[in-house]
């Protein structure tokens, strides 16, 4: 009897903590914020940071390779080897917390890329080694500099990876390294700074969004589960 127990054992759902149980619901005003405050930026700050950063002059080989080496934490081959391999060692370990960290942190990379792929491409912002015109916005036209994507993904993974590991040392350094891929697309002239702070607020919201801290219009991300067969989720909402 105590063996047919065992085996009709419901789905083992990891701890949640109470940010899970209880989420914060993003507010209307607080996106209009975010907006406002982005439209701002570019009224305000882009242009003559652009100016700066086209100068040929402004710059030095040393902070060219930190650029460049910054850049790299916003890419795919970076995110995609460090996710993979908590998945990996959760499933080794037999550790389905593990797992569940590793399927919220690429939930998270993926949604922000997502996100980020339709709306600079329907926007179509100019980038700004190709035009002086901040507000040079061309729809569907190829332009992809609004928002930054290494940034929205940098920051994504930041704040979902930051979660799990819950210590302020690595909250500290994960989002440092996220600061210095968005100045990295600055410096290089690749966007507006613009471009990335939207993308920064774009990758922190998808992270929230996408491991529970947070919901919007009522809907909540799905949660991981570890069963006896293998890896399922559960999604809810309220209406």
């Amino acid at each position: 009897m105590a063996q047919d127990s065992a085996q009709a054992a419901p789905p083992v759902q990891a701890s949640l903590p109470d940010s899970l149980k209880r989420p914060y619901a993003i507010k209307w005003w607080e996106v209009a914020g975010v907006v406002g405050a982005g439209v701002l930026t570019m009224a305000v700050v882009d242009a003559p940071v652009q100016d700066w950063s086209s100068n040929p002059d402004h710059g030095s080989q040393t902070a060219g390779d930190f650029a460049d080496a910054f850049r790299y934490f916003g890419q795919w081959q970076v995110i995609v080897p460090v996710t993979g391999g908590i998945l990996v060692a959760g499933l080794i370990a037999k550790k389905p917390a593990v797992v569940h960290s590793g399927l919220r942190v690429g939930a998270s990379v993926l949604l922000a890329g997502a996100v980020t792929g339709i709306f600079k491409y329907s926007l179509g912002r100019v980038r700004p080694y190709d035009t002086n015109d901040v507000w040079d916005y061309q729809p569907f036209s190829g332009n992809a500099a609004m928002w930054s994507g290494h940034t929205a993904l940098a920051f994504s993974f930041a704040a979902s990876l930051a979660q799990e590991i819950h210590r302020t040392w690595a909250t500290v350094g994960l989002y440092t390294l996220a600061t210095g891929t968005a100045w990295s697309r600055v410096y290089q002239n690749q966007h507006w700074v613009s471009d990335v702070a939207i993308g920064a607020a774009v990758g922190i919201a998808s992270a929230k969004l996408a491991t529970g801290r947070w919901t919007i219009f009522g809907l909540r991300a799905p949660v991981p589960l570890a069963t006896p067969n293998g890896l399922g989720v559960m999604w809810h909402g309220t209406f």
